[in-house]
C-alpha cells in the first residue's frame, strides 16, 4: 500500500510509514454499498416439461450447457451472476464494478445470449432431441449490494423484483426493459414501447420497452451541439497542423479533459473549419471492453478507406519507394491480420485481440509504411478517440509512430480522460513535436450562452419558467456541455426535478467506483457536509472512522491530484463538479448518511459561533433519513428545535423580501421540525399563505392550513385564526363573493375572544380588502389601523411593516389628503430605506400623490428610482405596477401618447405572468389614453375588447369587475357616445356611473366620474347642470387635494364662463 501523506510505499503489515511516520490507514473491505445497478433476469421457457421428459443426468448436462452459455455472455459484458435459481439467472451489472455503461452492457448481454442460446439449441436438439427457449428482463434502479466473503454478493432492491417480473411478462426469445432502462439505451439498441404491464405485486402499471434489434447497434454520432468557447484550443490544433503540413514531420497532439467537456466536439469543429481535402481522415474508437479490442480502432481507421480492403492491397503493392527494407507481403499480411482476415496469407487472429502469427513489430512497420504510402499525396491525421481504454499494445503503436516515423506529414490526435496519464504517465514524452491541450469547464457566461442556445425558449419545460430553468441547468452543469445536454433532456420530459440524468450519474458512479476504500469514504463524508468543505471539519469526521489527520490531508490532496477537489475560498476545498457530489451522496448508504448528518449537527453546534443554517440543513437531512429508513418512529432529533428556529426566521426574511419560492420552502421545511401541538404551526400557515396569495397558488395555501390543523387538531384559537386566513385566501384569489366573505366575517367576529390579537390582526386585514373592493377605502383605512395596532401587541414586525404599507396605498384612494398622505410616505421611506421590496410600493403611491399634488417632475423621479427598485428585486408584476403609475402620471400631465405607451407597457408584463390578473382596469386606462387623443374608434374598439360589460354585467376575465373597473367603463362609454351625438345613451351612462362613484369615497374617482359627467351634460345642452356637476368635481379634487385635476377643472369651468373651447 502507499502512503496516503508522502506517496511512500510500505508493507502490508506496516502501522506507519517509514518516510514520514504517518499513520497506515489500511482499506478495509465495503461491507454494503448503494448503488445504481441494472439487474438482468433470464429464465428458460417450458422448463417443467423439459425436466419432465429428459432422464435427470441429461437434463443436468443441458442445463450446464445452458447456463454456461448464458454465463459466458453475461461475463464478457462485464456482468456478475449473483444466482442461479432453479433455472433462472440472476445477473447485476454495476454490483461490483461499476461502469459507465453498465445499462448498455446488460442489454446487449441479454441479446448475445439469447442469439447464443438458438445456436446451442440446435447442437442441443442433435444430441438430446431438445430446443430451449428463454427471456429476459431488465431493471435498472437503485439497490444496496452486500458483500459476503469472497467475490460473493447481494443485491437488494425494487429493481431485482421488478426484472423478475419483466422477464415473466416477455414473450419467448424476448427482452423486455423497464424505463430508466430503456431511456439510457435508446439510439444504441432499437427498442420500441409496449403497453404498461401489470406486474404481480406492482400498485400500479409498469411502463416497459422491447428490445427489437437483437444485434449490438454502433453507438450514435454526437449531435452537433454549438461550438462555444474552444477557440484558442482549436486554433493549437490548427497550428499544429500547419507544422505537420509545411515541415512534413510527425506530431502527436493529445486532447485531455472530463467525461463530456467537449474533446470530441473540438476536435469535429476542427476538422469541419479544414479545407475539403486537405487532409486523410483516419478515425478509430477504443472500447471499454470486449474481445480482440487491441487493435480495433485501427482496423476501423483501414475499413474507412476508400476502395476497401482491395484497394488497400493494391495501394501497398503498388507503392515501389520508402518502404525501409520493409517487404509489401509482410505489409499486407500485418495489416491483413489487424483487420482479423483469416486465410489471407496464413493471417489468424487470437484471442487475446492480437494478429496471430505477426508480431507487434512487424504491424508497426506495416503502419508506418502505409502512412508514408498515404502521406506522398496529403497529410494524414489519425484521430484516436478514447484513447484512455486503449490496450497497452496500442499506446506503444502510436508512441512508435510519433518517435520512428520521419519524413511523413502525420498529425496524431489522441482524446482522451486524464485516466490516460494514470496509464502512461510519460505519454508523450520521448516525442519533441508532442503537445497536450487540457480542456476545462466552460464559463459561467459560456455556459449561459451554450444553454439558451440547446434550449430554445420555445421549447416546453413542464413546470418551470424558461429562463429559471435556464438558469438552474448552467448552475448544474458547472461548464460542462455534455452534462447540460443531458439535463435539458431530463427536465423537458419530466420537468424539473432533483434526479441526475441516468447517463450522468452512471458516468461519475464509474469514476468513483475507480476510487481505493478509503478515498472513497473520504469523498462520501465531504459529500455530506456540502459541495465546499474545510479540512478541519473533515478531520473530525474522518476521526470517528479511525482515520488520522495526515492521512485524511493526505487523501484530499490525492482526490484533488484526480481533480475531484478543488481549492475553495478561505482555505476551503470543493467537488470539481456539482453532479458528482450529488451522486457520491446518493450511493452512501442511507444508515451512513443518517449517521454522518447528526455528527456534523453536533459538531457544527459546538463551534463558536455556531453556523445555525448549516445546523439546520444538517438536522433536517438526519431527520429525514430516519423517517425513511424507520417509518414507524416519528420522533425528531435532539437539535430539532434549533434547526426549526433557524428554518423559519430564514423564511420570514426571505418572504419579507419577497423571495416568495424560497419564503414557502424554508417555512415548510421549519414546519417539519416542529413537533404536533407546538404554537408555531398556525402562524407559520398564515405566513405561507400570504406567500401562496402572492404566486396565485391556492393549493399551496389550503394545504398549509391543512398541515396547521392536523398538527393543532384541538385548539380552537387556532381554529378561529386558520378559519380567517382561509376567508382571506378565498377572497384575494377571488373564490368567493366580498358578500359571502363579509357575513362569515361578522359571525367569526361575534365569537372571537377578546385578547387573541393574531386572530384580530389577520380579521382586520380581512374586513380591510372587503371594504376595498366595495370601494370604501376611508374604512378599509381604520380597519388597517386596528389591524397595525394589533400586529404592535404582538411584536410582529413582518405584520407591522406589511399593514404599514398597506395603509400607505390606501392613501390614494381613500379621503386622506395628498399632503398627509405624502407625510406617511416620507416616514415610511426612512424605515424602508434598507429595504427595497418594502420601499418600492411607497415609492409609487409617493408618485401618484405628487402628480395628483401637481409636482409632475417629482413624481416622474420617483417612478425611475422604483423602477430600479423593482428590476433590482426581480418580483413578478412589479414592473407592471410602476408602468401602470407612470402611465396615471401622464395622463395627469397631458401627455397620453406616452401614458398610453406606459399603460400598454403594464399591459405586457401582466399578461406574461404565469397566472396574469384581472387586466381590465389596464385595458380600459389605455381606451382612455386612445380618446383623449382623438382616436374615438379605436377608444371604442379597445374598450369593446377589455370586456368590461354594463355596469351591472361581469367581465371577460374570470370574476367580476369591480365597482371602480364599472365606473371606469361606463364613463368612459359616456365620453365615446356623447362625442357621436349619443347625447340619451350618453347622459344614462355617465348618470350609472356617478351613481357607483357615490357609493365610493374615492374623491379622485368621484371627482373624476362627476366630471365626465359634466362634459357629457354640456355636450348634451344641458349647461346650467353642467356647471353644477363640475363644481362637484372641483370640491371632490379639492378635498383630496388634488391640484393638479382640481385646476384642469377650474380652466374649464372658465372656459365655459368666457364662451371658450370646452374640453
Amino acid at each position: 500500500m502507499n502512503c496516503a501523506a508522502c506517496g511512500r510505499t510500505a508493507a502490508d503489515s506496516d502501522r506507519f510509514c517509514a518516510g514520514c511516520g504517518a499513520p497506515l490507514a489500511v482499506d478495509a473491505p465495503r461491507r454494503e454499498t448503494r448503488k445504481r445497478v441494472s439487474m438482468l433476469f433470464m429464465d428458460l421457457v417450458g422448463s417443467t416439461a423439459l425436466a419432465e421428459r429428459l432422464d435427470p443426468e441429461p437434463l443436468r448436462q443441458v442445463m450446464d450447457r445452458y447456463f454456461a452459455s448464458c454465463g459466458a455472455c453475461i461475463a464478457e459484458h462485464g456482468g456478475a451472476v449473483e444466482k442461479f435459481i432453479g433455472d433462472a439467472i440472476l445477473a447485476a451489472f454495476g454490483a461490483t464494478v461499476a461502469h459507465e455503461d453498465d445499462t448498455l452492457r446488460a442489454a446487449r448481454a441479454a441479446t448475445e445470449a439469447l442469439a447464443a442460446l438458438e445456436g446451442l439449441s440446435a447442437e442441443l436438439s442433435a444430441d438430446y432431441g431438445v430446443r430451449l427457449q428463454a427471456r429476459a428482463g431488465i431493471c435498472t434502479g437503485d439497490v444496496v449490494v452486500v458483500s459476503t466473503v469472497g467475490d460473493d454478493f447481494r443485491v437488494i432492491g425494487d429493481s431485482v423484483n421488478t426484472a423478475s417480473r419483466l422477464q415473466t411478462a416477455a414473450r419467448p426469445g424476448e427482452v423486455l426493459l423497464c424505463a430508466d432502462t430503456a431511456a439510457v439505451v435508446r439510439g444504441r439498441i432499437g427498442v420500441e414501447p409496449v403497453a404498461p404491464l401489470r406486474l404481480k405485486g406492482k400498485a400500479h402499471a409498469v411502463p416497459a420497452w422491447r428490445i427489437t434489434d437483437r444485434s449490438p447497434a454502433e453507438d450514435n454520432p454526437l449531435p452537433d451541439a454549438p461550438f462555444i468557447g474552444r477557440d484558442d484550443e482549436r486554433e493549437e490544433l490548427e497550428h499544429g497542423f500547419r507544422q505537420v503540413r509545411q515541415h512534413r514531420q510527425v506530431c502527436l497532439a493529445t486532447v485531455l479533459g472530463e467525461p463530456g467537456i467537449g474533446k470530441s466536439r473540438l476536435v469535429r469543429q476542427f476538422l469541419a473549419d479544414m479545407p475539403q481535402g486537405a487532409a486523410t481522415v483516419l478515425t478509430g474508437h477504443c472500447s471499454p471492453y470486449g474481445r480482440g479490442i487491441t487493435y480495433q480502432p485501427l482496423a476501423e481507421m483501414l475499413r474507412s478507406l476508400p476502395g476497401g480492403w482491395p484497394q488497400l492491397v493494391r495501394l501497398v503493392e503498388a507503392d515501389s519507394g520508402g518502404g525501409r527494407g520493409t517487404a509489401q507481403s509482410l505489409v499486407v499480411r500485418a495489416l491483413g491480420a489487424v483487420l482479423g482476415r483469416d486465410g489471407a496469407d496464413g493471417n489468424s487472429t487470437g484471442q487475446d485481440g492480437r494478429p496471430g502469427h505477426v508480431g507487434v513489430e512487424d504491424i508497426a512497420c506495416a503502419v508506418r509504411h502505409l502512412l508514408e504510402v498515404l502521406g506522398r499525396e496529403r497529410p494524414v491525421i489519425m484521430i484516436w478517440e478514447d484513447l484512455h481504454w486503449a490496450e497497452p499494445t496500442l499506446l506503444d503503436l502510436i508512441d512508435d509512430i510519433a518517435t520512428w516515423l520521419q519524413d511523413v506529414p502525420v498529425l496524431l490526435l489522441c482524446v482522451a480522460r486524464h485516466e490516460l496519464l494514470d496509464l502512461r504517465g510519460s505519454w508523450g514524452a520521448r516525442n519533441p513535436r508532442a503537445a497536450t491541450l487540457e480542456l476545462g469547464p466552460l464559463t459561467d457566461e459560456q455556459t449561459a450562452e451554450l444553454v439558451g442556445r440547446l434550449a430554445p425558449r420555445s421549447d416546453p419545460y413542464p413546470g418551470d419558467r424558461p429562463d429559471d430553468l435556464l438558469r438552474r441547468v448552467t448552475a448544474l452543469c458547472d461548464g460542462n456541455p455534455l452534462f447540460a445536454e443531458q439535463l435539458l433532456d431530463v427536465f423537458a420530459e419530466t420537468g424539473p426535478s432533483t434526479h441526475i440524468p441516468p447517463t450522468t450519474q452512471a458516468m461519475l458512479g464509474a469514476r468513483l467506483d475507480q476510487l481505493p476504500g478509503t478515498e472513497r469514504t473520504l469523498l462520501e463524508m465531504a459529500g455530506v457536509i456540502g459541495r465546499e468543505f474545510t479540512p478541519e471539519l473533515l478531520r473530525a469526521m474522518a476521526g470517528t472512522d479511525g482515520i488520522g489527520d495526515a492521512a485524511t490531508d493526505g487523501y484530499v490532496a490525492r482526490l484533488t491530484r484526480r481533480r475531484i477537489f478543488e481549492r475553495g475560498s478561505a482555505g476551503t476545498f470543493r467537488f470539481t463538479q456539482t453532479l458528482l457530489r450529488d451522486t457520491a451522496y446518493e450511493f452512501i448508504p442511507k444508515s451512513r448518511r443518517e449517521q454522518w448528518h447528526g455528527f456534523l449537527a453536533d459538531q457544527l453546534a459546538d463551534e463558536r459561533p455556531p453556523d445555525a443554517m448549516a445546523v439546520a440543513v444538517h438536522v433536517e437531512a438526519s431527520r429525514e433519513l430516519s423517517w425513511q429508513l424507520r417509518p414507524g418512529d416519528r420522533s425528531l432529533p435532539r437539535l430539532a428545535g434549533v434547526a426549526a428556529d433557524t428554518l423559519i426566521r430564514e423564511g420570514m426574511s426571505a418572504l419579507a423580501r419577497k423571495d416568495l419560492p424560497a419564503a414557502i420552502q424554508l417555512l415548510e421545511r421549519g414546519r417539519e421540525l416542529l413537533p404536533p401541538g407546538d404554537r408555531r404551526h398556525t402562524p407559520l400557515a398564515l405566513n405561507i399563505c400570504d406567500a401562496g396569495i402572492w404566486l396565485q397558488d391556492e393549493q399551496r395555501c389550503h394545504s398549509a392550513l391543512a398541515a396547521a390543523e392536523a398538527a393543532q387538531p384541538d385548539d380552537p384559537a387556532a381554529a378561529a385564526t386558520r378559519a380567517i386566513q382561509h376567508g382571506i385566501v378565498t377572497l384575494r384569489l377571488g373564490l368567493t363573493p366580498p358578500a359571502v366573505v363579509a357575513d362569515q366575517t361578522a359571525q367569526i367576529a361575534a365569537e372571537l375572544d377578546p385578547g387573541d390579537d393574531l386572530s384580530w390582526c389577520r380579521l382586520y386585514q380581512l374586513q380591510a380588502h372587503v371594504e376595498l373592493t366595495a370601494e370604501r377605502a376611508a374604512s378599509a383605512e381604520r380597519l388597517i389601523g386596528r389591524g397595525l395596532d394589533r400586529a404592535r401587541a404582538l411584536n410582529d414586525g413582518y405584520q407591522q411593516d406589511l399593514l404599514l404599507c398597506a395603509r400607505c396605498e390606501l392613501a390614494q384612494w381613500s379621503p386622506t389628503p395628498v399632503a398627509t398622505g405624502l407625510e406617511l410616505c416620507t416616514q415610511l421611506c426612512e424605515r424602508f430605506a434598507a429595504a427595497r421590496v418594502l420601499l418600492m410600493p411607497v415609492l409609487v403611491t409617493r408618485a401618484r400623490l405628487q402628480a395628483l399634488g401637481g409636482d409632475v417632475t417629482g413624481a416622474r423621479s420617483t417612478l425611475a428610482e422604483a423602477l430600479t427598485y423593482a428590476r433590482d428585486v426581480h418580483l413578478d408584476l412589479a414592473d407592471a405596477v410602476v408602468l401602470d403609475a407612470s402611465g396615471y402620471v401622464e395622463s395627469l400631465a397631458g401627455e397620453h401618447e406616452v401614458a398610453e405607451a406606459r399603460y400598454r407597457q403594464s399591459l405586457d408584463v401582466l399578461r406574461s405572468a404565469e397566472k396574469a390578473p384581472d387586466t381590465r382596469g389596464t385595458e380600459i386606462a389605455i381606451a382612455r389614453e386612445l380618446f383623449a387623443q382623438g382616436k374615438l374608434a379605436a377608444a371604442a374598439s379597445a374598450l369593446g375588447q377589455a370586456g368590461s360589460g354594463s355596469t351591472e354585467g361581469t367581465g371577460s376575465n374570470d370574476v367580476a369587475p369591480s365597482p371602480r373597473t364599472r365606473i371606469a367603463s361606463a364613463a368612459l362609454r359616456a365620453r365615446i357616445a356623447s362625442a357621436r351625438g349619443a347625447h340619451d345613451d350618453a347622459l344614462a351612462e355617465a348618470t350609472a356611473a356617478c351613481v357607483l362613484a357615490a357609493r365610493s369615497d374615492d374623491l379622485t374617482l368621484a371627482g373624476e366620474t362627476f366630471f365626465d359627467l359634466a362634459v357629457v351634460l354640456h355636450a348634451a345642452g344641458a349647461t346650467g347642470r353642467a356647471t353644477e356637476e363640475a363644481a362637484t368635481a372641483l370640491g371632490k379634487f379639492e378635498a383630496k387635494g388634488a391640484a393638479l385635476p382640481a385646476a384642469r377643472v377650474r380652466d374649464w369651468l372658465t372656459a365655459r364662463k368666457e364662451g371658450g373651447t370646452v374640453d
